[in-house]
C-alpha cells in the first residue's frame, strides 16, 4: 500500500500571489485598495505539503474540498463552492488562454493542515491491495511509453488488464472519482456492445447466400 505522507505545509517566499480588491470611498471620492491576503496555486500547495498533485487531490477529495468537473480530457479537480464561500479558495481563469485554475488562501492552507492526518489515514484505509497492484502496474507501463496516457485511456487500460477491478477500485487506483470511472466505463460498454453487434451481423449469411448453398 502506498503511504500518502506529508510534512507540515511550508509556504516559501515567492510562492503564490497577492490579491487586492478596490472599493469606492464616498468621503474622499477615491478608490481604496483592500489587501485580501496571500494565495497559492494547487501546484504550490502540493509543494508546500511535499507530495504530488495526484496524491494531494486524493486527500482533498476525502475532505470534500475538491470535486470533479467535466468529463474525459476536460475533467478537472476544482474547489467546491463552500470553499469559496468560506474564503478558503478562489476559482480563476488564466488571462492568456482562459484555462481554469484555483488558488487557496492562507486560511485555507491552515484548514487543510488541521484535517490532513485524519483524511490521509481515511484514504489509506480505503485503498485496497487490488487497487494498489493496478496502480503500480499502470505506473510501470507509463514509464515504458514515449508519452503518458490520458485519463480516459488509463481507465480503458485498467479495464483491459485488470478486468476484475470494481469501479471503486479503479477510482482508487487512479485517484479520480468513482462517478468519472462509471461514466467512461458505461460509454466503453456501449461501444463494445455495438462493435459485437456489427461483427455478428457481418458474419451471418444473407438469404441469397443460403439459397446458393442449397442449390
Amino acid at each position: 500500500m502506498t503511504m500518502i505522507a506529508a510534512t507540515a505545509p511550508i509556504v516559501r517566499p515567492g510562492m503564490g500571489m497577492q490579491y487586492t480588491s478596490e472599493i469606492f470611498d464616498r468621503k474622499t471620492g477615491e478608490m481604496i485598495s483592500i489587501d485580501q491576503g496571500h494565495w497559492i496555486t494547487m501546484e504550490e500547495l502540493s509543494e508546500a505539503f511535499g507530495i504530488g498533485r495526484r496524491q494531494l487531490a486524493t486527500v482533498l477529495h476525502q475532505m470534500n474540498f475538491l470535486q470533479i468537473e467535466g468529463t474525459g480530457r476536460n475533467a478537472r479537480n476544482r474547489i467546491q463552492d463552500w470553499v469559496v464561500d468560506k474564503g478558503y479558495g478562489k476559482r480563476n481563469k488564466r488571462k492568456s488562454d482562459g484555462m481554469p485554475f484555483d488558488v487557496v488562501s492562507s486560511e485555507g492552507v491552515r484548514w487543510i493542515a488541521v484535517r490532513w492526518e485524519d483524511a490521509r489515514k481515511a484514504v489509506e484505509a480505503k485503498t485496497s491491495s487490488p487497487a494498489e497492484e493496478a496502480r503500480e502496474a499502470l505506473q510501470d507501463f507509463q514509464k515504458r511509453r514515449s508519452g503518458p496516457l490520458g485519463g480516459r485511456q488509463e481507465i480503458h487500460w485498467l479495464a483491459d488488464y485488470f478486468p476484475h477491478l470494481t469501479h471503486d477500485q479503479m477510482a482508487q487506483a487512479l485517484s479520480v472519482s468513482r462517478q468519472l470511472v462509471t461514466r467512461i466505463m458505461s460509454v466503453r460498454s456501449r461501444q463494445i456492445a455495438k462493435a459485437k453487434a456489427l461483427r455478428k451481423r457481418h458474419r451471418e449469411p444473407t438469404g441469397d447466400s443460403s439459397r446458393c448453398v442449397a442449390q
